[in-house]
């Protein structure tokens, strides 16, 4: 096999080192990938140093083991491609650059993932001149070196990642005019963006998110050939004023979230031609501009966390292609839209503004929507019946309304739904049994999935370098991630927390607390094994803790505080091992708290205002038990804010003291003669005295 040329044996479980393998005496090769096994390769690559014919080496996940007898030599190889990324599971890391030294043809480099330490490479660009790609994210440069010669071929830079502080420099981008793709991302860089990049004509995506940079966005960057822009997660500031004739009809992908912008949002007229446009967490004023329906290719848009206000247009529900809509944490008003749901739309996020009226508009067509989240509004009437008729939904949220009516029983037919919250509204009735069979799904990867993320990915053919070409054989991708992962809120272990990417996958649950529910708990609850969070608090809940729920095996919280409850703790729930949070105060409870598992480790807080439970965590022995009849009604508001007493204990409080001291005073007065006689000579003389006051007065 001495004349072998293309040898690709990546992705197997081959061992032992390289050095006394038959791959040192095919010096006939031009192609090599032993990527992916678990070959040692000395990092100074001496048994391949006669193999003068080689151009693609793929050493990606390749253990690199130190060799200081031959790191002098000079190898006759000169390679066009070098691949050594790594990832994290595999934990190998290259170890030495010191043949790097004497390679002056490299056009495809990938040194991604490796720890290296110390400023930036510059020499080795110095050393290839006609390098035309370079990933070397994922690793600890301190410091970005300017190369001192000006490099026409390289069109891709990736940077990413890295701890690089100082500020990007003027003679940076005088030194690489063809560059196309550029992501300095997650770095330390500091000082203003240089206007000079809306120069570089070549330069079709820019990432420089999550940096230190400061000052205005440059508008030359909104003017050029851009077709992706990220800034996101800095300290830029200002408002962002565009001139009559600035036009991009290539920008595709604008992300500016996490700064300090201001002003009006009306510079994206401008930008016509958007599919995902993020400027969420900044300081932008107004209303929404009714020209963000001229983007009719828009997918994405994010604009939460703002100070907008006013109505929402109706020319948002014409993005016929819009799939992911967030208008959440604004100040926004009156009612929905009709038709405020579009074709395709997948999410909606309007939580957490001032929007009301009811929910009577039924969209014609949303059967491919996900997420609805309107908590933390105004709205009012009940809940609409058109609920049942979006097949997909998986997350709801109507927390913190004015809902009123019993529990909307259209909801049971929703079989992939896995978060409900409606609490905080005005909902009364009975808890269905239909809430049994609801299949309260995991694993369903959509409710995940946002079209926030935006992939960008960079091909290279090494093939191109190989005498013979096969391209089909081969071809390394890089993929560049641009993306804001889709979070929901939910409230689980007395805490809200904001649920995200495999959280989000995996969360389940039900909140119905602050409303007005009556009846029993229904049995058939226990159905819905996947379920980690059940909240029924603060209702009217009547009836005995069913002993069914002994089979939610993966519940993690359980709170039915502030109801009606009466009856024994089952000794059952004691088998439920993944149990976090447990609360039932403020019922009617009674009986021996159990103790066992994950009970031993329940404080008293989790039992208080049941007069009639005793063992530990409380200090009441069962001996001592005195029958109190406690009522447990409390509003939620109230209780949210930890006081001992509520307002209709303290208004009869208030009303039996005055009527006693009304009561006591005359009888007192009548039984003592004394006190008579000093009490209305004691009024007499105030009637006097007030007499005389006015006499002067007048």
């Amino acid at each position: 096999m001495s004349s072998i040329r293309i040898l690709n044996l990546e992705d197997n479980e081959f061992t032992d080192s390289v050095v006394s393998s038959p791959l040192t005496s095919l010096t006939s090769l031009e192609f090599l990938s032993i990527s992916g096994n678990h070959f040692d390769i000395p990092s100074s690559l001496g048994p391949l140093t006669n193999h003068s014919r080689l151009k693609v080496l793929i050493l990606d996940d390749t253990k690199l083991t130190i060799d200081t007898k031959v790191a002098s030599l000079i190898p006759r190889l000169q390679l066009k491609v070098l691949s050594m990324s790594n990832s994290p599971s595999r934990g190998f890391k290259l170890t030495s650059l010191g043949f790097l030294n004497h390679q002056h043809d490299l056009r495809i480099l990938d040194l991604s993932s490796n720890d290296i330490l110390g400023p930036f490479l510059a020499w080795l660009l110095e050393n290839n001149t006609k390098l035309e790609e370079l990933f070397m994210a994922n690793n600890l440069f301190t410091t970005l070196e300017v190369p001192s010669m000006t490099l026409f071929n390289l069109s891709t830079m990736d940077l990413s990642n890295n701890n690089m502080r100082g500020k990007l420099t003027t003679e940076f981008w005088a030194n690489v005019p063809n560059l196309s793709y550029l992501n300095l991302s997650a770095n330390g860089l500091e000082g203003n963006i240089p206007s000079e990049l809306g120069s570089v004509k070549s330069l079709d995506i820019l990432d420089l998110s999550s940096n230190n940079f400061s000052g205005g966005l440059p508008i030359q960057l909104l003017d050029s050939k851009l077709d992706i822009l990220s800034v996101a997660y800095n300290n830029l500031q200002g408002e962002i004023v565009l001139s009559n004739h600035t036009m991009n009809p290539s920008l595709s992908l604008l992300r500016l979230e996490h700064n300090l912008f201001n002003g009006s949002l009306s510079f994206l007229s401008s930008l016509f031609d958007l599919e995902i446009l993020d400027v969420s967490n900044n300081i932008f004023i107004g209303k929404l501009p009714r020209l963000i329906a001229n983007m009719s290719s828009l997918v994405t848009l994010d604009l939460s966390k703002n100070q907008l206000d006013g109505l929402i247009p109706q020319e948002l529900c014409n993005l016929d292609e819009l799939e992911y809509l967030d208008l959440s944490d604004n100040n926004l008003s009156g009612p929905l839209p009709s038709f405020f749901i579009s074709r395709w739309m997948r999410h909606i996020h309007l939580s957490r503004n001032k929007l009301n009226g009811t929910l009577v508009h039924a969209p014609s067509n949303s059967s491919n929507l996900v997420t609805l989240d309107l908590s933390e509004n105004e709205f009012s009437g009940s809940i609409p019946y058109w609920l049942g008729n979006l097949s997909q939904l998986s997350i709801l949220s109507l927390k913190g309304n004015s809902f009123y009516g019993t529990f909307p029983e259209q909801l049971c037919k929703l079989k992939r739904l896995s978060m409900i919250d409606l609490s905080e509204n005005n909902l009364f009735g009975p808890l269905p049994n239909c809430l049994g069979p609801m299949n309260l799904s995991t694993n369903y990867y959509d409710k995940v999935t946002s079209t926030q993320e935006f992939f960008t990915v960079i091909g290279w053919s090494p093939w191109t370098y190989v005498r013979r070409s096969h391209p089909t054989l081969f071809y390394k991708q890089k993929i560049e991630e641009l993306d804001a992962p889709h979070t929901v809120g939910f409230t689980t272990k007395r805490r809200f927390d904001s649920y995200k990417g495999y959280a989000l996958l995996k969360m389940v649950g039900l909140d119905l607390s602050c409303n007005q529910f009556s009846g029993e708990i229904p049995p058939k609850i226990a159905i819905l094994q996947e379920m980690l969070v059940l909240n029924l608090s603060h209702n009217k809940l009547t009836g005995r803790i069913p002993m069914s729920l002994s089979s939610l095996t993966k519940i993690e919280s359980i709170d039915l505080s502030y109801n009606n409850l009466i009856g024994s703790i089952p000794e059952e729930l004691t088998q439920l091992n993944s149990l976090e949070v447990f609360n039932v105060s403020y019922n009617d409870l009674s009986g021996t708290i159990p103790n066992k598992n994950q009970f031993g480790a329940f404080d008293e807080s989790s039992y208080y205002g049941n007069h009639l439970l005793c063992g530990l965590p409380l200090s009441k022995k069962c001996s001592t038990i005195i029958n109190v009849n406690y009522s447990t009604t409390k509003s939620c508001a109230i209780a949210k804010q930890d006081g001992f007493i509520d307002k209709q204990t303290f208004y009869i409080s208030f009303g039996v003291s005055y009527t006693t001291v009304g009561l006591v005073i005359p009888i007192v007065l009548f039984i003592n003669p004394q006190w008579r006689q000093g009490w209305f000579h004691h009024v007499e003389l105030v009637i006097t005295t007030c007499q005389s006051l006015f006499i002067t007065c007048y």
